[in-house]
């Protein structure tokens, strides 16, 4: 006669031997690193504006709340629409000194914000030695410069400017 204890026991240890079938010994025994994604863009890379100058001394900042605003150094703009940002929050901005012209705005002090809606950046290429005929704007690596994303514009040549709208912040370059 099989007591309460008896058929636990056997339960267990059916269980056991179940999982130990499912157990291979190729499997892994400690966890393995995440994937890592990388952004891709269709077509050849282009050739990031080169203009001289930029200062790192130069920096804007900001406040911007709940009702929009907007932030100017130089020829460079972002305007913030009402709605977009959530809090009051301190933007700053740098134009810093690069062989491509870009542009890189903070929110708090952080590399990357989302906004609530789309803002518009226009970057100014008109300290550029030559204006590009027809310049697209990317979404660039700060450190490498590489085009991680097209972004949508609007070229204004006789004002030598360039206006994209994103939904975040990071670095912003033009290409020929």
């Amino acid at each position: 006669m099989r007591t309460p204890n008896n058929f636990l026991s056997l339960f267990v240890c059916g269980a056991l031997a179940l999982t130990l079938a499912h157990c291979s010994a190729d499997a892994p025994t400690t966890p393995t690193a995440p994937p890592t994604f990388s952004l891709s863009r269709v077509g050849a890379q282009h050739d990031l504006l080169t203009c001289p100058g930029g200062d790192n001394d130069a920096v804007a900042t900001g406040v911007i709340g709940p009702n929009g605003g907007s932030l100017k150094l130089g020829g460079f703009v972002m305007r913030v629409p009402a709605g977009a940002v959530p809090e009051t929050t301190t933007f700053i901005m740098r134009v810093p000194e690069a062989k491509v012209l870009k542009v890189k705005i903070r929110a708090r002090g952080e590399q990357h914000y989302t906004f609530l809606a789309p803002v518009q950046i226009t970057l100014d290429y008109s300290r550029c030695r030559s204006a590009p005929s027809d310049p697209t704007a990317w979404y660039v690596d700060e450190g490498s410069d590489a085009e991680l994303e097209q972004m949508p514009g609007i070229n204004n040549s006789r004002a030598q400017t360039f206006t994209l709208q994103t939904g975040h912040l990071s670095g912003y370059a033009l290409a020929n």
